[in-house]
């Protein structure tokens, strides 16, 4: 191999290692674009400029497009507070979804039967309070009255959908646990 040769293959090897780190850090900035994006998007959906929320939500697995399924995370936290996941309910989660508008052609649905299928983490409980304080301080005192209410009454609905023995204790001490936690990040 003579020395121009030589040189030609250096040069095509150098060629083609910065062509690599280009796309590389193209790649990187293309995905960091992406994320900035959807960081906007979420912020302008929940009607909240809240960058640590928003980061949060995102983290959680909640898109812009799922972010309905959020407000079903204390249903789901209830259904979930003893550990186990009564067929009714999921029932009950499942039909406050459908009211909701989250149906299995949703974008939420997906997110939603995650935590229907396996017990959801503990940072859900947090992820869902940030949502809701968020939602909350954008309201008057009549629409937080009104959200906080109907989001307990939904909540108690699925407490109360497995029933206990013979309708006696139908709201657990795990589930009114939750239910209180729920109350106070509503407060």
């Amino acid at each position: 191999m003579d020395d121009r040769q030589l040189a030609e293959r250096g040069n095509r090897l150098e060629e083609e290692f910065f062509a690599k780190q280009n796309a590389e850090a193209v790649a990187k900035l293309r995905a960091a674009k992406e994320a900035d994006a959807e960081r906007s998007e979420m912020a302008a959906a929940l009607g909240v400029d809240d960058p640590e929320l928003v980061s949060q939500l995102l983290n959680h697995g909640v898109t812009p497009a799922a972010l309905a399924a959020i407000s079903l995370a204390p249903l789901v936290l209830v259904a979930w507070s003893d550990r186990t996941l009564d067929d009714k309910e999921r029932a009950a989660v499942l039909e406050e979804a459908g009211q909701s508008g989250i149906t299995p052609a949703s974008p939420g649905y997906a997110l939603l039967e995650g935590w229907l299928n396996e017990i959801p983490s503990a940072k859900l409980m947090e992820t869902w309070t940030a949502y809701a304080q968020g939602v909350a301080a954008s309201l008057d005192a009549t629409q937080r009255a009104e959200f906080r209410d109907s989001i307990l009454k939904r909540a108690h609905g699925v407490a109360k959908a497995a029933g206990g023995f013979a309708g006696m204790n139908a709201v657990s001490s795990r589930e009114k646990g939750v239910l209180e936690q729920i109350e106070t990040a509503l407060s």
